[in-house]
């Protein structure tokens, strides 16, 4: 499931759009990646995202699955900084599994990131920048 990063500077946003079939290793592969490549970078501290998961054409995610990416993606989290996460979705089962990672990843030691999940790509960037 490739993931594509576009970062704009000027609104401190770092955008990411997931195609293909979501499986439980290629996300956590991913993550581990854009944390090594991107997410630590200290120029990055202080961006907000948004992840677009609406041409994710099928879903083999498991609950050890996102128990493990909220774990893992919540190691990157910085004491000093509260950043935001908007999660794009485009059905039920896709919304309910963004809710169960959101809910996971408030109980992860490091979590310091509010959550949102949207179906809607205005309502998403809308939240994510105020």
């Amino acid at each position: 499931m490739p993931a594509n990063h576009h970062i704009d500077h000027k609104t401190k946003l770092i955008v990411t759009r997931w195609e293909g079939i979501a499986r439980d290793f290629e996300i956590i592969d991913a993550i581990k990646k854009y944390q090594e490549e991107i997410q630590n970078k200290p120029d990055y501290i202080h961006y907000n995202e948004v992840v677009d998961f609406r041409k994710m054409t099928s879903t083999q995610i498991t609950v050890e699955g996102i128990k493990k990416i909220a774990h893992i993606a919540s190691t990157t989290d910085h004491s000093e900084t509260t950043r935001k996460l908007a999660l794009i979705v485009n059905s039920n089962l896709a919304f309910g599994l963004a809710r169960m990672y959101e809910t996971y990843r408030k109980f992860s030691k490091n979590a310091n990131k509010e959550i949102g999940v949207f179906k809607n790509e205005k309502d998403a960037f809308e939240w994510v920048q105020k």
